[in-house]
């Protein structure tokens, strides 16, 4: 995603060796984030308990009062996919429509993967 092109996942564990280097530039102060909305269907509309500090708006839509919306701000498409997955069709990524492709193209290779 471009909008959260800056954002990395930096693994300490993993280096080995490190020297401190001077920089041009200033560093941002926080990561970029990217709002999304979630429809919760089923019992996990019920069950949902909002994430405090990372969802924006969190209600019942009126047209469809089974349905919980949840607006959220993600900093990873990464670590937000691996959240939502296993919730399975009691969760869908309604917009951005990056997001919603990028999980659809997902959810499509691991059938695929069940289909050879």
């Amino acid at each position: 995603m471009p909008e959260l092109i800056h954002n990395r996942t930096l693994r300490l564990d993993r280096i080995t060796d490190a020297a401190i280097s001077a920089i041009q530039g200033s560093w941002r102060s926080d990561l970029d984030t990217l709002n999304v909305e979630l429809h919760l269907y089923k019992g996990l509309a019920f069950a949902y308990r909002s994430k405090q500090g990372r969802d924006i708006s969190v209600e019942w839509l009126p047209d469809h009062p089974q349905v919980r919306q949840v607006i959220r701000q993600i900093t990873s498409t990464f670590w937000f996919t691996r959240e939502v997955l296993p919730y399975g069709g009691d969760c869908e990524v309604i917009g951005p429509e990056s997001v919603r492709e990028k999980i659809a193209t997902q959810v499509q290779t691991l059938y695929d993967r069940y289909q050879s």
